[in-house]
């Protein structure tokens, strides 16, 4: 019996993936994935997206094409400016992961993905902090919530983490729309939800229980 193809058996519905394929597409390029991260976060243009990267839309508008073409973004307005068409794109298609998808990725890649995360969140704490727009509002929230939990504390804090992440994925929905419509600026902002374990307080350095220095800010701007 002849053995199918490695083509064959790619193309087939019986490999084993931790993500959807078209999202694997869509990360497989550089461009790419930086053009679905910028419209995961607002509202924009190639032409926008090229004078940021410093980059002639020609080289790179076929990855917009492309991105188009698997479903993860799509065309908002389109407006005239300097005689031609400016076509106004938003993401619909975001890095997600439910708890069952993300426990079913290798211990390893995980901690790689996380840690892709959170440098991310630290390049935008950097750029906000540089910038001046960190604390300027006065609406902003920052907070550091260490504590000892049971299992069933832990179990109950990891899933407000994802029923926030799930709503604050709604209202971001949302305000696009109403972006869509009436035109307005928006507010670029970023919102970080980390929760992860760490070693026993015991053994570890920082307030505890006997000296809540900085303990559960909940609300309002700390400075560190």
């Amino acid at each position: 019996m002849q053995g199918k193809s490695m083509r064959e058996v790619s193309e087939s519905d019986q490999l084993k993936t931790f993500f959807d394929r078209r999202l694997i597409e869509a990360l497989g390029h550089p461009v790419r994935e930086h053009i679905l991260a910028v419209l995961n976060e607002r509202i924009a243009s190639a032409s926008e997206i090229g004078e940021e990267l410093g980059a002639d839309v020609s080289s790179f508008y076929h990855h917009v094409e492309e991105l188009e073409k698997l479903g993860c973004i799509e065309r908002v307005k389109t407006m005239r400016r300097r005689g031609a068409k400016e076509h106004f794109f938003r993401a619909k298609r975001t890095v997600f992961f439910d708890d069952e998808a993300w426990r079913r990725i290798p211990a390893t890649m995980r901690a790689d993905l996380a840690t892709r995360f959170i440098q991310a969140l630290i390049d935008d704490v950097v750029i906000a902090l540089t910038s001046g727009t960190l604390t300027r509002r006065g609406d902003e929230h920052v907070s550091w919530t260490p504590g000892d939990f049971d299992e069933a504390g832990w179990k109950e804090a990891t899933e407000l983490m994802g029923q926030t992440l799930e709503r604050l994925t709604a209202i971001r929905k949302k305000s696009s729309a109403r972006l869509a419509k009436s035109g307005d600026e928006c507010v670029s902002g970023t919102v970080g939800i980390l929760a992860f374990e760490t070693p026993p307080s015991s053994s570890r350095e920082g307030p505890t229980e006997k000296e809540p220095v900085l303990e559960r800010i909940s609300h309002q701007a700390l400075t560190l």
